[in-house]
């Protein structure tokens, strides 16, 4: 979002950013480690997360431009990326190549779907919790 003078508006998250962010979470060690309950509650690691950050940043990218935008394997982003379709928090599309064959393009679900995602499944998870510890009978 642009202001009239040319400006970027604060509120505008610049490419890279989430990236940066979340880097300062992780550093600032807070009581509510996003990562730890994206990990438990939903199966998303950190270096997942990260993958899902970085194609939120940059739209429309193959796994080889993920892979060199974090300076990581292909291989690896591949795998990493799997967990991402599965919970559908990336979508991934083919886009035919000149020289034959398919190149698939990475888009991820906005920052605010995936919290509003985040926020269901934690409930849900504490719903479960909640529910096996009132099957605990303790005398």
């Amino acid at each position: 979002m642009k202001t009239e003078d040319n400006e970027v508006a604060e509120e505008t998250v610049l490419p890279d950013e989430c990236v940066a962010r979340f880097e300062q979470l992780l550093d600032e060690k807070s009581e509510l480690e996003l990562t730890e309950t994206m990990a438990t509650v939903c199966g998303v690691h950190i270096a997942v997360f990260r993958v899902y950050l970085t194609v939120l940043d940059h739209p429309h990218s193959t796994i080889a431009e993920i892979a060199e935008l974090l300076d990581r394997d292909q291989s690896t982003i591949g795998k990493q990326l799997k967990p991402l379709y599965e919970q559908d928090l990336v979508t991934r599309y083919p886009r035919t190549v000149t020289s034959g064959g398919a190149k698939y393009l990475h888009v991820a679900q906005s920052l605010a779907e995936t919290t509003e995602w985040l926020q269901q499944e934690l409930d849900r998870w504490t719903a479960s919790v909640m529910a096996q510890l009132t099957q605990l009978h303790v005398t």
